[in-house]
């Protein structure tokens, strides 16, 4: 039952965090496998952002014009307070390749990745589960479970997961881009710390009967921060941050953090309570909602693990870190951690790659940091009061990370790092 293979590096997961990881390795020439218990990418139609930093890391993975011919570039960031418009974040003004962001679905950047990493000769094993890891000074074992759909029951006959066969990876390294239930994670006994109260958002994706504004807005208000992205063929999708008492944990899914909930089947999803947010909170609103084509709630925690890995094991994205959904930093942020981690293992020794591989979780530690806690940020008195008030809670909804993140926040008069 047994099947024992060698490996320089076992990635665990196939989303945008473990793909990025295994386009790096395959451009390193570094033998791998690549794992994810699903049995293919994500069908998942929603949107996400790509920051420029990460459209300038595609670029050098080979993969951005394919990813531009499939997306929308959203040029502006415009901070509200209801009908207020508070301040405007001006990504053509960076020096970039990519002055703007990229709004595209999950599952068409996705696919991106799976066809351009199997032009480059690789694609993930679907249908693996990770067992259990071992390690010790010199490699780890992976034992992984590969799975088969297949009929049990008598009386009431069902479609069940089961073990086709055991598989054994002896790997000198793992990358764990497994997401927040990340085996890689617990198999090293590392804390995933609370950094915050958990959040719960409505969120709903729709076409709109009016011309939309082609910029990401941040509205922020007595009841929390809510987000507006623009999106191809005139859809867009909101995202409102509900009480918890009105979206009860008991309905989340935890395995996921997200329950999809039908047309009625909740009233917080249904179009009454879409118009009443929309009236609350975007008052500038114009559109009408023609068709919803996607509606949950979901529930995100945020959380930061105490280390990004040891020894063998090291993490990337979910596994080490959630954060508030609007700036969608814990994806952008994790694709550049799994290229920096692949750049480590590409050294040329395995001192030098221990030795640097040690730097990794301080490195990684210090930038969220900075990414989350703008308390020690020098406020002059150009800054609007309303704006320095907010801070916090622009930080982590602010899509941007790097230089790009100081220049735009010089925009507003909020970043010290520039002029300090």
């Amino acid at each position: 039952m047994f099947n024992k293979k060698h490996t320089d590096v076992c990635v665990i997961g196939a989303g945008p965090v473990g793909l990025v990881a295994a386009h790096a390795l395959a451009d390193q020439n570094i033998e791998f496998a690549q794992f994810d218990s699903a049995d293919g990418c994500h069908t998942h139609s929603y949107a996400l952002a790509l920051l420029p930093e990460s459209m300038e890391l595609l670029d050098r993975l080979g993969v951005a014009e394919q990813i531009l011919e499939r997306s929308m570039k959203v040029p502006k960031v415009a901070i509200y307070h209801a009908n207020d418009r508070k301040a405007e974040l001006d990504y053509a003004q960076l020096n970039s390749g990519f002055p703007h962001l990229t709004v595209i679905r999950q599952c068409e950047l996705e696919k991106i990745l799976l066809q351009t990493l199997r032009a480059k000769g690789h694609k993930p094993h679907w249908h693996h589960r990770v067992r259990y890891m071992t390690e010790n000074d010199h490699h780890v074992m992976v034992e992984v479970d590969r799975t088969i759909q297949g009929m049990t029951g008598y009386a009431y006959a069902h479609i069940d997961t089961q073990i086709d066969k055991i598989l054994q990876y002896r790997a000198n390294y793992v990358i764990g881009a497994d997401g927040h239930r990340s085996a890689a994670r617990r198999v090293t006994n590392i804390d995933f710390n609370e950094t915050g109260a958990a959040k719960t958002y409505a969120v709903f994706e729709f076409k709109v009967d009016a011309e939309l504004p082609n910029e990401m807005r941040i509205i922020v208000d007595d009841q929390g921060s809510h987000i507006f992205w623009p999106m191809p063929d005139n859809y867009c999708r909101f995202s409102f941050e509900v009480d918890v008492e009105d979206a009860p944990i008991e309905t989340i899914d935890k395995e996921h953090c997200l329950v999809y909930k039908g047309k009625s089947a909740y009233p917080l999803l249904d179009e009454a309570h879409l118009a009443g947010f929309v009236s609350q909170h975007a008052q500038w609103f114009n559109g009408t909602a023609e068709e919803i084509r996607w509606r949950t709630l979901v529930h995100f925690e945020r959380r930061m693990a105490e280390s990004f890995g040891r020894n063998r094991i090291w993490l990337a994205g979910d596994a080490a870190h959630l954060t508030a959904p609007g700036g969608m930093l814990s994806m952008n942020i994790g694709m550049h951690e799994a290229y920096d981690l692949v750049e480590r293992l590409s050294l040329d020794s395995d001192e030098l790659r221990q030795s640097a591989l040690a730097n990794y979780s301080s490195d990684r530690i210090d930038e969220w940091s900075g990414l989350l806690d703008l308390d020690g940020l020098l406020q002059r008195e150009s800054a609007d009061p309303w704006i320095v008030a907010h801070k916090d809670s622009l930080a982590a909804n602010l899509p941007a990370s790097g230089d790009t993140r100081h220049a735009l926040l010089e925009q507003v008069h909020l970043d010290d790092a520039m002029t300090a």
